[in-house]
C-alpha cells in the first residue's frame, strides 16, 4: 500500500521527469563566449501572461506556470522547465538549477514544429519586452531597434537592471538567426559578481 501511494505522488508531483531540453530550447545549454554581446540602455524585462497570470523572472516559480498551465515540470542536470506550445510558437520557460532556486530565470522563446517535451496551450499565452519584436524579424529589423548589431548567427543584448554590493543582475536577450532571419530567442536574467 505505501508503495502504490509512493508511485501516485510521483505521478501527481509538477516535476517528475527528467529530461534535457530539444529543439530550439536546446540552445539554453550552449554556455559560448564567443557570442557577441552589447550593452544596451533598453529595458529588457519581459510581460509574460499565462493563462490569467503575469509571472516575473527570479519571482514567480515555474510550479505556479506548472500549476496554471496543469503540465508537467522537467529536471535536468543543468535546469528545471516545461515547454508550451501555442499557436505554433514554442515556449520554453526555465529555471536555472544552480541560482534559480525553482524560479523562471530564462524563457527561450521560438516559431517551430512542435517539439519533443512541449504540451499544447490553448488559453492566453505571450512574452513580450516592450517596444522589441521578438520572433519574425530579420537582421535589418534588429539594427533599426538596437544601435549594435552583429553579422553572427547568434548575438544577445544585456542591460544592467540592478546592483547588490558586490553583484549585478542583468537582463539579455539573444537572438538566433538562421538566414538572417530570427529562427528564435532566448530571454535571461543573470546574476553576476
Amino acid at each position: 500500500m505505501k508503495n502504490i501511494a509512493l508511485a501516485l505522488a510521483v505521478m501527481a508531483s509538477p516535476a517528475a521527469m527528467s529530461m534535457q531540453m530539444e529543439g530550439f530550447g536546446a540552445n539554453y545549454y550552449q554556455d559560448d563566449a564567443s557570442v557577441p554581446e552589447y550593452n544596451t540602455n533598453k529595458d529588457l524585462s519581459p510581460h509574460v501572461i499565462v493563462g490569467d497570470n503575469v509571472f516575473v523572472m527570479e519571482y514567480s516559480p515555474l510550479a505556479d506556470i506548472a500549476k496554471t498551465t496543469d503540465v508537467t515540470i522537467n529536471k535536468g542536470d543543468q535546469a528545471s522547465w516545461l515547454c508550451l506550445n501555442s499557436k505554433g510558437v514554442n515556449y520554453w520557460f526555465i529555471s536555472d538549477n544552480e541560482m534559480g532556486q525553482g524560479n523562471l530565470t530564462s524563457i527561450a522563446v521560438a516559431r517551430n514544429e512542435r517539439t519533443k517535451g512541449c504540451y499544447s496551450y490553448s488559453d492566453d499565452l505571450s512574452v513580450t519586452i516592450k517596444g522589441i519584436p521578438l520572433l519574425n524579424m530579420t537582421l535589418k529589423n534588429i539594427s533599426s531597434s538596437f544601435s549594435d548589431t552583429s553579422d553572427a548567427k547568434v548575438f544577445r543584448y544585456c542591460n544592467d537592471t540592478k546592483i547588490y554590493g558586490d553583484f549585478t543582475q542583468m537582463n539579455c536577450l539573444q537572438y538566433n538567426l538562421k538566414d538572417k532571419n530570427v529562427e528564435g530567442v532566448i530571454i535571461s536574467q543573470i546574476t553576476t559578481n
